[in-house]
Parts: structure tokens; sequence; C-alpha cells
């Protein structure tokens, strides 16, 4: 059975240990903290650290400010070095700018003349100096195209091109087919008018009178004889280029031996070495002929006239050249068959005595001024003295060549001249009867009659 004792110990244990227990109960009670105040602990804690995070953020911003206030310083420095580079880069660009503008520049001027000077050259003439006219056949509905290509081929243009915008710029686009005339001397307008409806299809005829020199004669194949308001297709600087072109008077020397085996050479003197030969007549033409297709007929119709005298002209000791060289004195001397005839006997007569011919149409002819209608006393104040081989005062024999272009009827009293003894003769300048005499105190006499009481009766007058 327990003790008593034991029984006391063993409460007074227990009660101790449940007060020890309630102690400890209280004190975790004091210690632990209860909701309110865990909230609220929480709500300072939070409070805090806002508090915190806003100082941090206070001292951020400041910071912040510091450092952009120190950016902005640097960026400032930066901007103003960035300024002064850009600065000092703007001037060598600027300058640059400038240079290549003006090479720009000099580039589009250089563009601008150099187009310029080749359209200028290439409506210009192909030859300013070749006068040679040449028939060009136009087909009919030909394009602008195919003319230029037609001209170019023909050597009448330099560039189809520069053609083609020349006809458009001058808005022609009427070209007509036909048969035009056309030369190497014609600048682009000329031909662009000329191809705009003035085509040379018309024919006609050409009149050489009797005694016309070449220089007249460049003037009358320019006319129609038939048509006083039509030109032919022939110029006169086509003529006188063709009369004297020795490759064409060459090939003539071989179509006409018997009339050129004489014809004197340029170095004799002769003005024009086709002078005389071209036979005084008309002659018909069309679009195709040429300056030198109607010099070819004149010296046919001259070889057609002479080939029954050639023969004779043989026998006489005379050369074709002296015979024409004589005719052409006698064309101006004297008007009728028989006149002419006396005068060729006058003209032998002198000759076989060693005598100067002493015609003035010869002076005349050597100063250009044959055929100009010179005055009685211009005629009778001639400058005998002239220095010219054509002067025959000064020199004796025929002269280099003829002075004109003599008429068969003078041919024919070279040939079958009269037989006289008469040594001078003087045309009366009224009637232009001749007055032949055998010594020269009859001459005398015969030119105070006919010429000096003209002079003395005009200049009264």
């Amino acid at each position: 059975m327990p003790d008593k004792n034991e029984e006391n110990f063993s409460g007074s244990f227990k009660e101790k240990i449940l007060q020890q227990i309630e102690a400890d109960k209280q004190k975790e009670e004091q210690d632990e903290p209860t909701v309110q105040e865990l909230v609220r602990s929480r709500k300072n804690k939070s409070n805090d650290i806002k508090e915190n995070n806003q100082e941090k953020a206070n001292s951020s911003i400041s910071t912040n400010d510091k450092q952009n206030s120190t950016d902005e310083s640097i960026k400032t420095t930066r901007s103003r070095r960035s300024e002064n580079q850009d600065v000092s880069k703007k001037k060598p660009k600027q300058k640059r700018g400038k240079i290549i503008a003006f090479i720009v520049l000099l580039l589009l001027v250089l563009a601008g003349w150099l187009g310029y000077s080749y359209v200028d050259s290439n409506v210009k003439p192909v030859d300013p100096t070749n006068h040679t006219a040449q028939i060009v056949q136009i087909p009919e509905g030909s394009s602008t195209k195919q003319i230029a290509n037609i001209l170019k081929k023909d050597g009448l243009i330099k560039s189809p091109t520069v053609f083609e915008w020349y006809a458009k710029f001058k808005n022609y686009n009427s070209f007509k087919g036909g048969s035009y005339s056309l030369s190497p001397d014609m600048n682009l307008s000329k031909i662009a008018n000329i191809l705009q409806g003035l085509a040379v299809v018309q024919s006609g005829k050409i009149m050489i009178p009797e005694g016309y020199t070449i220089a007249q004669m460049s003037t009358a194949v320019t006319m129609d004889a038939s048509n006083k308001n039509q030109t032919t297709a022939i110029s006169s600087a086509d003529f006188m280029k063709a009369v004297q072109d020795k490759t064409f008077i060459s090939k003539m020397k071989a179509e006409f031996p018997d009339l050129l085996a004489s014809l004197p050479d340029k170095s004799t003197g002769v003005k024009y070495q086709l002078e005389g030969y071209l036979f005084p007549a008309t002659y018909d033409y069309d679009g195709s002929t040429t300056a030198q297709i109607l010099i070819e007929k004149m010296l046919a119709a001259t070889d057609a006239n002479l080939k029954p005298y050639y023969a004779q002209i043989k026998s006489q000791n005379l050369s074709v050249n002296q015979v024409l060289s004589l005719a052409a004195l006698i064309e101006r001397e004297a008007n009728t068959e028989t006149d002419r005839q006396n005068v060729a006997g006058v003209f032998f007569n002198r000759i076989a005595q060693g005598m100067p011919l002493q015609s003035n149409p010869s002076i005349l002819y050597a100063q250009g001024r044959l055929g100009t209608g010179t005055t009685l006393e211009q005629d009778a104040n001639l400058d005998t003295k002239f220095d010219s081989p054509y002067n025959l005062y000064i020199h004796t024999g025929t002269g280099p060549g003829p002075i004109d272009n003599p008429s068969l009827s003078s041919i024919e009293a070279v040939i079958k001249p009269a037989q006289n003894s008469y040594l001078y003769f003087v045309a009366d300048v009224k009637t232009g009867k001749v007055y032949f005499a055998e010594t020269y105190e009859e001459q005398q006499a015969n030119v105070q009659q006919y010429i000096n009481s003209e002079i003395s009766a005009s200049s009264s007058n």
C-alpha cells in the first residue's frame, strides 16, 4: 500500500508540474503576437519597405538627376564638338558640291555645243565649192527617211538622220516625187525647199547666139528660150565649172579627135580652152540635161559642121584652132558674108606680110570687156599696148585661141577667103558696112570719115 508521504509528494509534484505548464503557457501567450499585431506589424514593415524604397527611389532620382545633368553636360559638349565637326565637314562638302555642280554644268554646255556643232555641220553643204548639178530621181510616195537615204547615197547631204530631224522641225511633210536638179553646194534648207515642189521636170530650149563668149554663154544656159518665166536645170556656176574641167576636156578630146587635135594648152595663156569650140545654136534640154551634157552637144555640133572641111583645112596648112581663132575675130568685125570673106582676105594678107592683125575685139576680150557694150569712143581709145597674148596689136599670128564662138558663116569665110589686096578695113558705125583699103593713107581717110567724125558729133551733142 502506498505510503501517504509518497502520495503527498506525488500530488505536490504534479501540482508543480501543472503550474509550471501554466506558467509556460502564459509566457508563450505573452510572447506570441496576436493577429492584429501581426497585421499591424506587416503593415509597418510594408510601410518601412515603402519608405526605404522611396528613399532609394529619391536617392536614385537624385543620382539620376546628377547623372542626367552629367549626361546633358557630356551631350552638350559632344553636341558642340559634333557641331564643330559638322561645320568643319560641311566646308569641304560644300566645296565639293560646288565643284561637282560646275563640272555638271560644264558637261551640259559641252554636250550642247557638240550637239549644236554636229547639227550645224550637217545642215551645211557637203561641198560648197562643187557646183556640179546632178539629176536626182525621187520615187513617188517616198518617205522622208527614204528620200534622206537617196540624197546621202548621191553625196548631196551628210546625215540622213539630221535631214529627217530638219524635215520634222520645219514641218516639211509634202515632199514630191520627180526629177530634181541638185548639187553638193546646196545646204539642207535649199534642198528641202526644192523637194517641197520645185521639181525640175520641164523641158525646153537653150539658145546660144553667134559670137557669144563662154562668159556670156554661162548666163544664156540658165534661161529657157521658149519660156521667159522658166529657168533650166543648169546654173552659170555649173557651166563654168564643167567647161574648165580638165578630166572632162580630156574625155572630149578622145571623143572628138579631129576637132580638138589642136586645142590650145592652158600654158599658152588661153583663157578657156574650149572657147570658140562650142557651136552657137538652139539646143533642146530636159530634166536630165547637165552642163557637161550640153557642152558635149555643142562640141558635137561644131564637129559635125567642120567635118566636111577637115581635109581642106589640113591642105591649107592651117589648124582647126587657127581657123576658129580667125573666124572668132571676123564674127566681131563684119556682119555680111561678103564682108566676112573680105576681112578674112585682109587677115591672110597681113599674116603673109608678117603684120599684126590689129583687131580691136582681141584687146577687148583680153580686158574682159568683149560683149559688154563699149562705146565708140572707148573702142577708138583702146590701150593697144595692153599686155596680153590676145593683144594682136603687139603680137603677130592668130593669138592663143578664139575670142568667141563663131558662126558657120565666119568659119567658112576663113576656109574660103576672098582673094584681094587689102591690108586695112574699118566699119561704118551707123550701118555696119565695112570699108577696105590697100594703103595706110586710105585707111586713115576711112577712119576719119566713119569713126572720128562720129565721135566728134557725139561729143558736140
